[in-house]
């Protein structure tokens, strides 16, 4: 199948490795990575990186370092706080956040660390990103935006576009569509057509449908249990559980650390933004991003697994400092 003449590519289907979750078409020759991840019963975020054979142009669609969002209230007020809903998902806690202001603001969180600069520019008109996900709930209000950058300039300027959909619930909010893209000028025109092509064709699979309807029937059963102290009673799939959590969690860092780092100069709303906490090693000056987690301390072994604990996890672990 032929795209857009501009983008002059021929199309294949890429399925998620990891649940079977949904197809998307990419572009034949380009390396894709990404999928479904899951980070908790109703927790699961879907991420496609699409590179092209050169390297210079990286299109995304979703990314798993976003959570979803408590509205402030009487108990949980400080923006950036952590909401703790344990293995059912981890959200934060902000402010709704309409989908231009929430573009700008990943966009920043994004395109930091690899533009020494960054102008902002018209984008096109119309949407390049489809409504890949649709709710099934009706919001109390929704909004999109997109933003669109130029990434330094000369030879090397390249144009930094991103798009989001937020969408308010009752007591909390998601970001429901989200697209982006860094492309030299001279293959943005392409990187758009991938990106508008790959969020029309995303489709979610009906017997994933039906896995995620019981995982969220478990979640639930997990919640009453944990807020009635009855864990004991399952403790047998909550153990079986929380070890897929962490082997997933494992899998998430390792795929955010071979995608980008954070920079140093990122806002601290943007470290909110992605449910991450910057931290130093003591021991060697080493920073890394480490995710949010619900307790005060963080700590690191000697193989580098990083645990969130009040107190020391045990022998061999040392603390990191949070930045």
């Amino acid at each position: 199948m032929k795209a857009e003449n501009s983008a002059n590519l021929t199309w294949k289907e890429f399925q998620d490795p990891f649940e079977r979750a949904f197809t998307v078409e990419v572009p034949e020759g380009w390396v894709v990575k990404g999928g479904l991840f899951r980070l908790g019963y109703s927790d699961a975020r879907p991420m496609i990186d699409i590179q092209s054979p050169d390297g210079k142009t990286d299109v995304r669609i979703g990314d798993v370092a976003i959570p979803s969002y408590v509205v402030p209230n009487q108990s949980h007020s400080r923006e950036g706080e952590v909401y703790d809903l344990g293995q059912q998902a981890q959200m934060i806690v902000a402010k709704y956040r309409p989908g231009q202001d929430y573009a700008r603001l990943y966009a920043l969180a994004r395109f930091t660390s690899v533009c020494k600069s960054l102008s902002p520019q018209a984008a096109d008109p119309g949407n390049l990103v489809n409504d890949y996900i649709l709710q099934e709930v009706a919001p109390i209000q929704s909004s999109a935006g997109q933003v669109s950058y130029s990434c330094d300039s000369g030879p090397n300027g390249r144009i930094a576009y991103a798009y989001a959909k937020t969408a308010l619930f009752q007591g909390f909010w998601q970001v429901t569509a989200l697209g982006s893209f860094l492309a030299p000028t001279n293959q943005a025109d392409t990187a758009r057509a991938i990106l508008r092509h790959a969020t029309q064709s995303f489709r979610i699979l009906p017997a994933w449908k039906q896995y995620q309807a019981s995982m969220e029937a478990q979640g639930l059963q997990y919640q009453r249990a944990r807020q009635q102290q009855r864990m004991q009673q399952l403790s047998q799939q909550i153990q079986a559980f929380e070890s897929q959590m962490s082997a997933m969690r494992s899998q998430v860092s390792a795929f955010q650390r071979r995608q980008s780092a954070q920079a140093d100069q990122v806002t601290s709303w943007g470290k909110t933004l992605t449910g991450l906490t910057p931290t130093t090693d003591p021991l060697n000056g080493a920073t890394r991003d480490v995710w949010t987690g619900p307790n005060s301390g963080y700590w690191i072994d000697g193989q580098g697994n990083v645990a969130n604990s009040n107190l020391s996890p045990g022998a061999g672990w040392r603390p990191l400092q949070a930045q």
